[in-house]
């Protein structure tokens, strides 16, 4: 295998594990590639990939204290509501990020 064509194979893996270990595999990857002398290419996508996967639980987690914060139960409701929604839009857009990040990968068009 070339290096070029494994870069690809990493890169596209780092953004289809959200299909099978998502935030995990990218954030190995990262990590390693930080660590070693490894293509730049594949720091940077194991980075994209590892912060499109674990920004929808972030966002989860803030919006739960939000609502934790709130003083009255119909304000609770509504807040909830706007910030699922929010929530749930935010994490469909990025997993269509990552799909299409990963075919643009194995294809080689960075």
């Amino acid at each position: 295998m070339n290096n070029s064509f494994s870069t690809r194979i990493v890169n596209a893996l780092s953004y289809f594990s959200i299909f099978f270990m998502p935030v995990l595999f990218p954030l190995i990857v990262w990590v390693v590639a930080k660590n070693t002398d490894c293509d730049h290419s594949i720091k940077t996508n194991a980075m994209k990939a590892f912060w499109s996967q674990i920004f929808p639980a972030l966002y989860f987690i803030f919006a739960i204290l939000i609502i934790s914060l709130s003083l009255t139960s119909r304000l609770t409701g509504i807040l909830f509501g706007i910030l699922l929604t929010f929530a749930l839009l935010a994490a469909l857009l990025l997993f269509i990020y990552n799909v299409a990040m990963g075919v643009k990968m194995l294809i080689g068009r960075e």
